[in-house]
């Protein structure tokens, strides 16, 4: 589906950032094995973590980016139910995955069963993570996605022109 896999961005004095990217279609096996695609293996390593994504997919860090951010999440409150809630669930649902010798993973029941998948899923590069969706589910948001493309692009200038 076009170009797509990682590039690499020094960012200053922080080094470098990694970006996922693309979109790749694949059917899991009898064993729920998801392959991996080739242009994200090296940099996701042989230990990746899942955990539910929003929008019902499943969410894939490196190691490096999911330790950031369980940081990130350990400081949300337990006495703000909506920070308590976001923070029971996304421990909760979150798996070390070793990626093996041909690439893949085995979903674990859970994971499958949150993000209602079956055998046909999406693999989505976004940013620091890879997104693993149910191929339907993602045909629906991603039609919804193009129509308000436009609009949101319109909606995010505008709030960023009145934070200056």
């Amino acid at each position: 589906m076009g170009l797509s896999g990682i590039i690499r961005v020094q960012m200053g004095e922080s080094g470098d950032k990694m970006f996922f990217f693309g979109t790749f279609k694949h059917n899991l096996d009898d064993k729920s094995r998801c392959t991996i695609p080739n242009s994200f293996r090296d940099q996701l390593g042989k230990k990746v973590y899942g955990t539910k994504g929003l929008d019902n997919c499943i969410n894939i860090y490196p190691e490096e980016a999911f330790m950031r951010l369980c940081q990130q999440n350990a400081l949300l409150s337990d006495f703000d139910p909506a920070e308590r809630q976001f923070k029971r669930l996304f421990f909760e649902t979150s798996f070390k995955y070793e990626v093996d010798k041909s690439g893949r993973i085995t979903l674990t029941k859970d994971h499958l069963q949150r993000a209602g998948i079956d055998r046909e899923v999406v693999l989505v590069g976004n940013n620091d993570h890879i997104e693993i969706w149910n191929k339907t589910t993602f045909e629906e948001l991603d039609t919804i996605q193009n129509e308000n493309f436009e609009s949101n692009a319109q909606s995010i200038a505008q709030s960023r022109k009145e934070l200056r």
